[in-house]
């Protein structure tokens, strides 16, 4: 079922990890799956951000009875345009999975609109600073966010994904790494997801 779900989230979009030149890779336990494709995806086209996505899949991401059903990490790695707004971010975000709901559907299930699914998120501005390749970058945004959606590989019912979203600026690239999972927000998957995060953020 994994192997179904990077099909759909790679297809006419996929690029070797080696091949690309400024990718920072996310490190995870070996027994997480990961992939990197380019933006925009090609279920997604409307897209306006456009780099690259690498993500990570918890082991357990496509089996629904297990605490890490459909819990990842991923980090897009962006050019300077668009800036990252709060608009940008839900617009973007949206535009994202409700293709992905679409394509992996594929009229499957008539009385499900993609189009329909919704993302609330609130945002909090940190005055931290973190570093990204040796290098200093200032006041990441932080959002949590709560996307409705119908989850299209599994289950194939309605999911309520929690997502924590960071967005910077560095060096004229922009990022935005998010943290998603279903699972209650002191659930112990966030412990990872949050590593693998944090690793990315000490490269």
């Amino acid at each position: 079922m994994l192997r179904v779900f990077a099909f759909c989230l790679l297809m006419s979009s996929t690029i070797l990890v080696g091949d690309e030149p400024t990718s920072q890779k996310l490190t995870a336990p070996k027994e997480w799956g990961g992939e990197t494709i380019t933006l925009p995806p090609g279920f997604a086209p409307d897209m306006k951000l456009k780099g690259f996505e690498h993500v990570r899949f918890a082991p357990g991401m496509m089996k629904p009875e297990c605490d890490t059903f459909f819990s990842y990490a991923f980090v897009f790695e962006l050019e300077p345009m668009p800036e990252l707004t709060e608009v940008v971010v839900k617009e973007e975000f949206l535009k994202y999975y409700r293709g992905l709901c679409k394509a992996v559907l594929n009229r499957k299930l008539p009385q499900v609109d993609p189009s329909k699914l919704t993302l609330e998120l609130q945002r909090a501005k940190s005055d931290a600073t973190i570093t990204l390749d040796n290098r200093t970058a200032d006041m990441p945004v932080l959002y949590t966010g709560d996307l409705e959606w119908v989850e299209p590989f599994a289950t194939k019912k309605p999911q309520t994904l929690n997502l924590d979203i960071q967005t910077w600026t560095s060096n004229d690239k922009n990022y935005i790494f998010a943290c998603v999972s279903p699972q209650a927000r002191d659930a112990a998957i966030w412990k990872q997801l949050h590593k693998i995060r944090n690793d990315y953020l000490k490269k």
